[in-house]
């Protein structure tokens, strides 16, 4: 979910030359699919990895969850979520050195100044969840990394970013008890009573 977001966020910023994959696979991918012809500026992003933020565990929000939503069938639809903090790496490949420089510095401005995205929840929840992406200090030249690419030098630059506020979310609906109260109400002396 949080990936294929951050790959829709990104092809709204530069356009078509974004691959949610490893930048050698990336490569390697578009010239298959493109009959060896790699067309840049290209985009590759890729999810390191992701960890359990025990600091924000919560049995409640784990085993209960939080209600989301009553249904019209007296069903209750909770949340139940794991917190995790998920890295990525974006690697930017370009042809020229100007054109690698012009495309992080926009990727880089664009990420600080809106850290903030949306996700839809699937699994029954339904729900949009808001959640950041924050930029990790480090920005590299891996140009060296990459040698000759079509008889001509690849530029690329790396740098990583990861999602703080990131759930593993299941949905669970619980039934509603359904209490029957009915009352027989008699005037007695002027004041009702029930019987």
């Amino acid at each position: 979910m949080y990936d294929k977001s951050i790959a829709e966020l990104f092809h709204s910023i530069t356009g078509d030359s974004i691959m949610l994959q490893p930048p050698e696979t990336a490569i390697r991918n578009t010239a298959q699919l493109n009959g060896d012809r790699i067309q840049f500026p290209l985009v590759s992003i890729n999810r390191t990895g992701y960890s359990i933020r025990s600091e924000d565990r919560n049995f409640h929000a784990l085993h209960s969850g939080g209600t989301v939503r009553i249904n019209d069938n007296s069903n209750v639809t909770m949340a139940r979520v794991l917190p995790i903090r998920i890295e990525y790496q974006v690697d930017v490949f370009a042809v020229d050195k100007k054109m690698n420089d012009e495309i992080v510095r926009e990727l880089l401005f664009y990420l600080s100044l809106n850290p903030s995205h949306e996700v839809h929840i699937p699994y029954g929840i339904d729900i949009d969840h808001r959640y950041n992406l924050i930029l990790n200090d480090d920005v590299v030249d891996n140009s060296d990394t990459v040698n000759h690419v079509n008889d001509g030098v690849l530029f690329r630059t790396t740098f990583s970013m990861y999602c703080p506020d990131a759930y593993l979310w299941a949905g669970k609906d619980i039934i509603t008890p359904k209490l029957n109260i009915s009352l027989n109400l008699k005037k007695i002396n002027g004041d009702l009573e029930t019987v």
